[in-house]
């Protein structure tokens, strides 16, 4: 609690002002929480007595946007950066199990306070009074333990998203959740339901790629089967899993729980609203795994030329994490990658105009150039121009 810490020069400016202005003003949440633990700090927000109108007065020669007028909140945006300064308040009804319906502006930081998450995001801070803390956010720090701010079933009901924002901070900071906590994330798992897809798709990312991902899905795993419901959750070996990336470990989930996993891999990241990109990559990536090992260079760059080099080396990683696939097929892709073989029909040493000038017309010359690519992948031709013309004859 002695320990120095420093604001960035925008933050410290707008606390200061506020202040001069006889206000109090503080970072609040989860900078303070990283700022006592020695973590990097992105967000700061500002938490202050002061209303939106008076904020707004203060700043005049600021230009100010209205992010969240109706809870408090005025951005300021200082040096190309926007800072949201929110005024302390009490919330009213939560009738969406997300946003309050009403909020009441209140000059206490108590009340403040007391509306938030969980007690280590409840922390308060600023140079001239150090750290403030209302809630026991500190001792739970300390204990590495995740306690919500007063009954965890309140909070969950207000906020369901809530839940997940719990497990993924045990994932990632590998902190333990408080007993009536977890029992409240057991209990309240239903009201996942009504979140919207994409943010849930957001925390669960983060949380899959925590230090702590594998406990955390094995303890809370009747959370996960109502985001997932077409998975009979199965973890792999936990050494695999945790040497292993975010996307394959994901994929490890569908993989060793559904018969059909990359079909259920793409229904839940349609219903998750994800980017094609990611869909496709992650069902290509399963297909590489289901179809085994690659016996050799020539069967790594056949893969390459079917799904690409992604997902070639994603579905080998899977493999890797559900134990079907050995270290030497990491080896075998990586020497094909740096062996400057060709895999695809671009980087063959002759193209369709020079079938054009051997009389080839039309499809003929797409499944020519096929022939040719395959031919030199599998050692049956230098890929040299008067290799592969010759070579042509043989085809046809």
């Amino acid at each position: 609690m002695s320990k120095k810490y420093t604001l960035p020069r925008e933050v410290s400016y707008i606390i200061d002002k506020l202040n001069e202005n006889g206000y109090r003003a503080d970072v609040v949440g989860g900078a303070v929480r990283d700022m006592y633990l020695g973590r990097e700090l992105s967000d700061f927000d500002i938490t202050t007595d002061a209303l939106p109108e008076k904020i707004k007065e203060i700043f005049h020669g600021v230009r100010t946007i209205d992010t969240g007028l109706k809870h408090g909140t005025v951005a300021l945006h200082i040096n190309g950066e926007n800072y949201e300064v929110t005024t302390y308040r009490r919330d009213g009804d939560y009738l969406d199990a997300r946003h309050p319906a009403s909020v009441e502006f209140t000059s206490s930081l108590s009340e403040d306070v007391a509306r938030r998450d969980f007690t280590m995001n409840a922390l308060c801070f600023n140079e001239r009074d150090g750290i403030t803390d209302l809630v026991g956010g500190i001792a739970d720090i300390d204990r590495r333990i995740i306690r919500t701010v007063g009954d965890p079933v309140t909070r969950f009901s207000e906020d369901a998203l809530r839940i997940l924002r719990a497990l993924r901070f045990s994932s990632v900071l590998t902190f333990g959740i408080e007993k009536k906590t977890a029992a409240a994330i057991h209990g309240c798992r239903g009201q996942l339901l009504g979140i919207s897809r994409e943010r849930i798709y957001a925390e669960w990312c983060k949380l899959i790629s925590g230090d702590n991902a594998y406990s955390v899905i094995d303890e809370f795993s009747d959370v996960f089967s109502v985001l997932f419901p077409m998975l009979s959750l199965k973890l792999p070996d936990r050494r695999n899993f945790e040497r292993a990336g975010a996307l394959a470990r994901m994929l490890s989930l569908f993989y060793l729980g559904s018969d059909e996993p990359a079909l259920a891999f793409d229904t839940a990241m349609r219903s998750l609203k994800t980017d094609r990109a990611t869909r496709e990559l992650g069902v290509s990536a399963i297909h590489t795994a289901e179809k085994g090992a690659p016996a050799d260079t020539a069967a790594v760059l056949r893969s390459f030329a079917r799904v690409g080099v992604p997902a070639t080396e994603l579905g080998a990683e899977l493999g890797l994490l559900v134990g079907s696939f050995g270290e030497d097929t990491v080896k075998l892709i990586d020497g094909a990658k740096s062996s400057g073989a060709p895999y695809r029909i671009s980087e063959l040493a002759v193209d369709g105009r020079d079938l054009l000038l051997l009389g080839l017309r039309g499809e003929e010359i797409g499944l020519t150039l096929s022939q040719l690519l395959n031919l030199v992948i599998d050692g049956g031709c230098e890929n040299e121009r008067g290799a592969l013309l010759n070579a042509i004859a043989t085809l046809h």
